[in-house]
């Protein structure tokens, strides 16, 4: 089944000049982990379906088998503060097994939760409890308190600045264009985001974030991002991904773009660096789909990476 995770994105923190998640249960600063993302991307997505945050706990302790402490990653409670929802999270590189829905339900025998969540932030696999035979019984759809009532979501430019999308030195003018175009480029039901990870980058930008792939031709994709920097600038980055082998970075700093100042673009290959400024080749603000991004980011490619 589809993800209830899919437009839903973690909240960041910035510590040392270092991107790490913030927990809004425990509000605190973790490290940036896979299963850490898919659990905070769970009770993001939770939490726009009208769950409050008040009544989700996560790594609790539920007891112990043998030597293993066993914690539950997140557990929802109805508003008498009994167990309703029980969910086990995975990395979006580990595939969903029968293992680890068997660990979902022995945990469930200590906390007696009537639904059970068992997600890697790609394929969801939802489970009751029969009250009569106290089996777990997969579904194919998700419980009835869980409706679709995040579909009007409309972010406002906090919301992309708490998630990493956007920094807070933006001006009033390019928080506006943010706040318009980043719902369409994040939240689009057509496409699909994946979050990837890097080592060091050709500046001294952090490029770990969610992106967009894009299809251009055979053996040759394009990834898309928007992120903010650890001291609060705006850049978009375009990654070209050659038979599995990222060629180029473009990177956009769309604070001097807004500004109207030179220089304000980036091309960084095994050729070098190439500074130039975007307006000469094509006009960002006009664009209102990712793909269009691609495709413009393509012919510069095209035109200097070999």
């Amino acid at each position: 089944m589809s993800t209830i995770v899919e437009h839903a994105y973690p909240r960041v923190a910035w510590r040392n000049r270092q991107k790490m998640l913030w927990n809004p249960i425990h509000k605190k600063a973790l490290k940036n982990l896979p299963e850490e993302r898919v659990r905070l991307r769970v009770i993001e997505a939770l939490m726009q379906f009208g769950w409050s945050k008040n009544r989700m706990s996560t790594e609790e302790s539920i007891g112990s088998i043998g030597d293993t402490d066993m914690r539950t990653d997140i557990i929802c409670y109805d508003r008498q503060f009994e167990p309703m929802l029980l969910v086990e999270c995975k990395a979006e590189h580990i595939p969903i097994s029968e293992k680890a829905a068997e660990q979902v339900g022995r945990y469930n025998r200590n906390v007696n939760a009537p639904y059970l969540l068992l997600t890697n932030g790609i394929s969801d696999y939802w489970y009751a409890i029969d009250s009569e035979s106290d089996k777990v019984m997969q579904r194919d759809e998700r419980p009835p308190f869980l409706d679709d009532s995040s579909e009007g979501m409309k972010p406002d430019f906090t919301y992309w600045k708490d998630r990493g999308f956007a920094g807070e030195k933006a001006s009033s003018k390019l928080q506006e264009w943010i706040q318009k175009a980043y719902s369409q480029f994040w939240l689009a039901k057509d496409q699909q985001v994946q979050y990837l990870n890097f080592g060091d980058g050709p500046s001294d930008v952090d490029l770990s974030h969610y992106y967009r792939i894009n299809a251009v031709a055979e053996d040759r994709r394009i990834a898309v991002s928007t992120l903010n920097t650890a001291f609060g600038g705006n850049r978009m980055i375009i990654i070209l991904n050659e038979e599995d082998e990222n060629k180029a970075v473009l990177e956009i700093n769309l604070d001097l773009l807004d500004d109207e100042k030179k220089g304000n673009s980036g091309l960084y290959s095994k050729d070098g660096i190439r500074t130039f400024d975007l307006n000469d080749y094509w006009e960002l603000w006009q664009l209102k789909e990712m793909s269009e991004i691609a495709e413009q980011a393509n012919d510069i490619f095209s035109e200097y990476v070999e």
